[in-house]
């Protein structure tokens, strides 16, 4: 397991790609996480305002079958399983 910046990911595919920033950026790299989470691979979303969990998790409707699975003090989780 590794950390780095979404767009230093080597261009190869992740069974794993965890994510903990604010709902715009996660927005905005959708497409690339996407891209780098392998067909059945898991995405987690985390530093989610619970507002904006919505937007976010509809976002990545189109890659994942996404869920809310926690919220804690206003905070939430978004999980998902690569299509």
């Amino acid at each position: 397991m590794r950390a780095s910046r979404p767009e230093a990911l080597a261009p190869q595919l992740y069974d794993v790609v965890v994510s903990n920033i604010l709902a715009q950026p996660l927005i905005m790299l959708a497409p690339l996480l996407a891209a780098r989470t392998a067909p059945e691979g898991r995405v987690a979303l985390a530093g989610v305002l619970e507002a904006q969990a919505f937007e976010v998790a509809a976002r990545y409707t189109p890659w994942f079958d996404v869920s809310m699975s926690s919220i804690d003090e206003g905070w939430g989780l978004i999980e998902g399983i690569r299509k």
